[in-house]
């Protein structure tokens, strides 16, 4: 741990100046710095983002940079002239694994930093690139895949970054909820020896609708919860069901229960009055339009798929998991 001390010593001089001996030593605690992200660009969606989930609160300005062609995540130490520094070279054509590696050799710090980058090119390909450093904290791993990259660093198991890339190729939907599906298959393994209480979810894309007022096209951010994984996933489908458009990936079929759920909702909210059945009629989906008309920024109609009816499962769960008295009811009608 030779080296670990010389880089803390280094740290100190850039981070803090006092007069005593005991400042210099104790810079910063590295031990509370554990956290596990999925990072990815999908073809298809045009956006690119990750997932991250850790102790500190603070985690959503310290670990995710990006855009909608490129997303990059600095770990272990954080560092955002590393980070800015990765982004520069790759745009200046370097491939994501050589503007990491190149960043890190001018590191004093390089070995208690974990980088990685995953770049959507003009031509649909995606390319990425990762590294920890040698010195970085207990059951620090990594997984580069075709299209993504999961990194970890003290977590409580070294199958942590396995089980995440796994999930992340088997789950289904948008790239955001996707990214959720990975952190959540994490959790079921074990997770950061601190505890989890903090963490991000941020997806960019510059291409649907939603573009024409932001390209953050999903933002969910936790600090200091017990619950944090769970807050995320709240926070996420409000933030998506909002702003994002419906993708289909996302779409669930609108069965009985969903159908009294969904009229429940909106017969609060002043948009519906029909009966409160499983059937989905026309003044079901003119309450839907309505409603959407006031709290969204896209249409979310549902739509008829070889016969079944189906209905944005993101709009769905964001409606579960609100206080509808948040919510814009139903404007009166003018007198």
């Amino acid at each position: 741990m030779k080296l670990l001390k010389r880089g803390l010593l280094v740290l100190s001089s850039l981070l803090v100046t006092s007069s005593t001996a005991a400042a210099a030593d104790r810079p910063i605690n590295t031990r509370i710095f554990g956290t596990r992200a999925v990072i990815a660009c999908d073809p298809v969606e045009q956006s690119c983002g990750m997932a991250v989930i850790s102790f500190p609160s603070g985690v959503s300005g310290l670990v995710p940079y990006g855009r909608s062609d490129l997303a990059v995540a600095t770990m272990a130490l954080p560092s955002v002239d590393d980070a800015n520094a990765v982004i520069a070279r790759i745009d200046s054509g370097e491939a994501p694994q050589d503007a990491i590696d190149t960043v890190l050799t001018a590191d004093p710090l390089a070995s208690i930093r974990q980088l990685a980058a995953v770049k959507l090119n003009p031509d649909g390909t995606v390319t990425v690139g990762q590294r920890s450093g040698a010195e970085t904290s207990h059951f620090t791993c990594s997984v580069k895949g075709s299209t993504f990259v999961v990194q970890a660093n003290n977590m409580s198991t070294g199958e942590m970054c396995d089980v995440m890339a796994e999930a992340y190729q088997q789950a289904r939907g948008s790239l955001p909820q996707r990214l959720l599906a990975s952190l959540k298959a994490g959790a079921r393994v074990g997770g950061d020896r601190n505890g989890e209480r903090s963490g991000v979810i941020r997806v960019w894309n510059s291409t649907n609708p939603s573009a024409f007022f932001t390209h953050v096209l999903a933002d969910a951010s936790v600090h200091a919860s017990m619950t944090a994984l769970r807050d995320l996933e709240v926070q996420l489908n409000r933030h998506q069901g909002v702003l994002a458009p419906t993708y289909a990936a996302d779409l669930v079929t609108l069965d009985k229960d969903t159908a009294r759920f969904m009229k429940r909702a909106l017969r609060k909210l002043g948009y519906y009055d029909g009966p409160l059945d499983g059937t989905w009629p026309a003044g079901a989906e003119k309450a839907l339009a309505d409603f959407t008309w006031n709290n969204c920024f896209n249409d979310k109609p549902t739509v008829v798929e070889d016969g079944v009816r189906k209905i944005d499962g993101v709009l769905v769960r964001f409606l579960r998991n609100t206080d509808l008295d948040a919510l814009a009811p139903a404007t009166p009608p003018a007198q």
